[in-house]
């Protein structure tokens, strides 16, 4: 089968059977994705301690920021690549690629200059103490400068998937997570170098990863290559690639802000915490919990994330085809998965939170950090399907071409809702209004996506008759 023939399978195989075979290998990879992350804060937990994983923790609003940019161009110009192959655009789709690397190359840039000259303010206003200060400074410095590779690891994998190569995509993803793991150990276990060996590892691996992918480009393993003439700026397509992509930019970065407001919050009334409990560092002490119920709960979004980039391609493909009756199936199905796997992880999360939590519980508070923890975890689960059918949507309004609604969601979550509740439950109920915050906003915001869910599949309807 050649790359033109495996691209229209799209449009012709089942797509019980196309959902499964795009999507289980985008899902195998973001839980290996998760693991490597997670491992990432056991091993920083084990030989740094409840320190380095609040020092890890408060650089997260930086990493989301970038998270976002990447998020951004990936989805945006992997949306438009989709539509392109599914009009028998091959070229055009070969632009999109150009541009989108080109892309990632200046936003690198612009964030290793701004993380760089702009280090402490930042992490001060992210409520970094001084006895996290210097832990958090040896992190991000090492971040900031592989941002281009933590970039384009992200972006260019949704290129293999648009053209129905899940599989590649999968592996490149591998390679990272355990090359990961592979060079955390090495650094932090045998090196002991300190923190700034896991932001090395990660890097190490990206750049390992990237080559994989420009290999596999170059080599002539795919339907779409990288062009030199290609990568240059186009003013219109650039334009298209960020309107596309704004959803995920905007939800992240609102993320962003909010995390900002989330770690001073936290840092606050954990210090308030721990003198009520007789605990020193009370805040550094949430924030380390916070941290390590966040990294679990990848292991639970990222899968889910993974199901979107499934469904992307599959979804993107048939709407330029006008298949629209295989489109409301996919959406169907995917639905039905993500209830499912929320519905157990609720469960396991809800009743054996100790189990998971506890290899985080590595030096001194260790005892203090996974009460805490557990804590926060099972509050955190309660409504973790809507969570899902929410992210679910939002994905699918940006591959079928509708940003605005995804945006609308985002904004009816994180703004709307998450500001008020995590301003004003904190100083109620202190840190568990913090952690009540979430489930509330998932609420929420699934009572406006369950509309719009409504009106989407009759609009479907409407269009297959």
């Amino acid at each position: 089968m050649d790359h033109a023939e495996r691209t229209r399978q799209l449009e012709k195989r089942p797509v019980g059977r196309l959902l499964w075979e795009f999507s289980v290998p985008a899902i195998a990879a973001t839980v290996i994705n998760a693991s490597h992350s997670i491992i990432n804060r056991i091993f920083v937990g084990q030989t740094i301690g409840e320190v380095g994983i609040a020092a890890v923790t408060v650089t997260l609003p930086m990493m989301t920021i970038m998270l976002a940019v990447g998020m951004t161009i990936g989805i945006g110009s992997n949306t438009l690549i989709s539509i392109r192959l599914g009009e028998k655009k091959n070229e055009e789709a070969e632009r999109i690629v150009g541009q989108a690397l080109l892309l990632f190359g200046l936003m690198a840039i612009g964030f290793m200059v701004f993380g760089l000259l702009f280090q402490e303010p930042l992490l001060r206003l992210f409520g970094t103490t001084e006895r996290v200060m210097p832990y958090a400074k040896e992190y991000l410095s090492v971040m900031v400068c592989g941002a281009f590779f933590h970039e384009i690891s992200y972006g260019v994998n949704g290129f293999l998937r648009s053209e129905g190569k899940p599989r590649t995509a999968m592996m490149t993803t591998l390679i990272m997570a355990f090359l990961n793991i592979f060079f955390d150990w090495l650094f932090l276990c045998v090196l002991r170098t300190g923190i700034w060996g896991a932001a090395f590892a990660t890097i190490l691996a990206q750049i390992c990863s990237t080559s994989w992918v420009f290999w596999h480009y170059i080599s002539g393993n795919t339907l779409l290559r990288w062009r030199l003439k290609n990568i240059r700026w186009d003013f219109e397509l650039s334009r298209q690639v960020f309107l596309l992509g704004m959803p995920p930019f905007i939800m992240q970065s609102i993320a962003c802000v909010l995390q900002a407001i989330q770690m001073r919050q936290i840092f606050y009334y954990g210090n308030l915490y721990g003198m009520a409990h007789h605990i020193e560092n009370g805040g550094d002490l949430a924030v380390g919990a916070f941290g390590i119920v966040f990294v679990v709960s990848m292991a639970v979004f990222l899968p889910i994330l993974g199901l979107n980039q499934g469904v992307q391609p599959i979804v993107g493909y048939n709407i330029g085809a006008r298949h629209f009756d295989r489109v409301a199936k996919t959406l169907r199905l995917a639905l039905g998965s993500v209830i499912t796997f929320t519905l157990i992880c609720s469960i396991a999360l809800f009743v054996f939170p100790e189990i998971l939590l506890r290899p985080f519980a590595g030096l001194e508070g260790g005892t203090d950090l996974l009460k805490l923890g557990c804590r926060a975890a099972r509050i955190f689960v309660l409504m973790l399907p809507a969570a899902g059918i929410v992210i679910v949507m939002a994905g699918y309004f940006q591959s079928n071409g509708t940003p605005k609604l995804a945006i609308a969601i985002t904004l009816i979550r994180q703004v709307v809702l998450f500001v008020p509740l995590i301003l004003i439950l904190p100083h109620y109920f202190g840190l568990d209004g913090i952690w009540f915050a979430i489930p509330i906003c998932d609420f929420g915001s699934f009572v406006f996506v369950a509309i719009l869910l409504q009106r989407e599949l009759k609009k479907l309807r409407q269009l297959i008759t």
